[in-house]
Order: C-alpha cells, then sequence, then structure tokens
C-alpha cells in the first residue's frame, strides 16, 4: 500500500496507485523461495501463505499441477496454465512428434483447488512420478511452483551437468543479473 507516496508490502502483494487516478491496484508478485512442508494422510499439501496470497483471484485458488521436466511436480496459476494451452494448441496436430509432446503434457495435468487450510490434493500418480512420499520442498520458480521430495532434488543437484559455476556466470550476464 503507499503511504507518504511510497509503496509498501501487504502479505506478500505490493500495493500502488494508478497514476491520475489515484485509484488503488495489486501487483502480483512471483513466486520466490523455497519451503519445506509435509504431505497429509490423505495425499495433501499445504500451499505456503506466501503463495496462496500471491495467487491473482482470477485463478480462484486454482492450480494445475503436472509432471515438471525434472523429476518432481509443476504447479501453475490457472492463469498461467492457460499459456501453456495456448503454446501446446500453436504445435501441429498432424505431426508425430507434436502430438506426442501435447499427450505427455496434459495427460498427467490436473486441476487442483485448494481448501479453506490451503491444501491441495495431489494425485498419487504424480507422486510416485517425484518420489513425493512425505517430505516436500516447495521451490517458487518466479510462474509456477515445483514440488520436489527433498532426497531426489539433493540427488539432482549433485549431477555433473547441474550447473557450473561456468555456465551460472554465463546465464547471469546473458540477462544482465
Amino acid at each position: 500500500m503507499f503511504i507518504n507516496g511510497e509503496c509498501h508490502y501487504n502479505s506478500g502483494v505490493l500495493w500502488g496507485l494508478i497514476p491520475r487516478t489515484k485509484k488503488k491496484y495489486k501487483i502480483y508478485m512471483s513466486f520466490t523461495g523455497e519451503y519445506h512442508n509435509l504431505l497429509d494422510q490423505k495425499n495433501r499439501l499445504s500451499i505456503p501463505a506466501k503463495y496462496r496470497n500471491l495467487l491473482n483471484p482470477i485463478n480462484d485458488k486454482t492450480f494445475v499441477v503436472c509432471k515438471g521436466f525434472d523429476p518432481c511436480l509443476l504447479l501453475y496459476p490457472v492463469e498461467e496454465w492457460k499459456i501453456v494451452e495456448e503454446q501446446l494448441s500453436s504445435l501441429s496436430s498432424i505431426k508425430n512428434k507434436h502430438r506426442n509432446f501435447i499427450r505427455n503434457i496434459v495427460r498427467h495435468a490436473n486441476y487442483v483447488k485448494y481448501d479453506q487450510q490451503g491444501r491441495i490434493a495431489i494425485p498419487e500418480l504424480l507422486s510416485e512420478y517425484a518420489t513425493i512420499d512425505k517430505d516436500v520442498i516447495v521451490i517458487g520458480m518466479l510462474k509456477k511452483i515445483e514440488l520436489w521430495d527433498p532426497a531426489t532434488l539433493k540427488e539432482y543437484e549433485k549431477q555433473k551437468d547441474f550447473l557450473s559455476d561456468d555456465d551460472f556466470e554465463d546465464l547471469a550476464n546473458e540477462i544482465n543479473f
């Protein structure tokens, strides 16, 4: 919110004023940070409050959970998932490679709405894919969220092709970080 002309955070959401109108508006920020959480007995995961507060109300408390390209799960806000669907729709349904790619992405995509306690149900097939049994690392990835089994993430980060110091430096330079 604006206090004496300065922007202030309120529960993870940045408030601002529309120039000339002095009307308040929300600037929805990116998913960042790492949280450690647990699946309950019903395979439900509590979404960190910070992430729930960052979710634009247009998403109606709903995410799409799907397999990641790495051995993890991805959570997309519905509005971000619509962008993914548009990109997938631009691929040819005639080309076998395109059909297989689309099928591989959407066949495991599930809409999940969080309840009053902020929990979503993780389909068993997806938790098995990511080897998530109980402990979960929740990682904000700007426009989406990754869900990892801690041991799987640790092993993945040990891989020699994970990200070398030179790769990190090159990528940081590429985006003027």
